[in-house]
């Protein structure tokens, strides 16, 4: 499976609105945008994060039943529709994604 940044802000974005699960803390973190540092600074990532991330996606099944049954049941009703536009974004962010590895 091949993850690119988009996938993994994603999945942070849905780490950050899921309910903490009882007994556990939700987990924090720290937004970081290219404008807010300067140039010549390099921010190295935090080893505690970048294992928090690694085994949020491990656990992350290959397949997410709940999306593909609430797709399925949207093409089933006719309310899926995806612009051709969004498709050629998609493609196009695959394949930067896929020159990064």
């Amino acid at each position: 499976m091949q993850i690119s940044a988009v996938e993994v802000a994603k999945l942070l974005e849905a780490e950050k609105a899921r309910p903490p699960k009882s007994g556990k803390t939700s987990l924090k973190f720290k937004e970081i945008t290219p404008d807010a540092l300067p140039e010549h600074e390099v921010v190295e990532p935090d080893a505690s994060e970048v294992a928090r991330v690694v085994q949020m996606v491990k656990e992350t099944p290959d397949v997410r039943e709940d999306i593909v049954m609430q797709l399925k049941e949207r093409i089933e009703k006719g309310e899926y529709e995806i612009s051709s536009e969004e498709i050629a974004e998609m493609m196009a962010r695959r394949m930067k994604a896929d020159r990064i590895r």
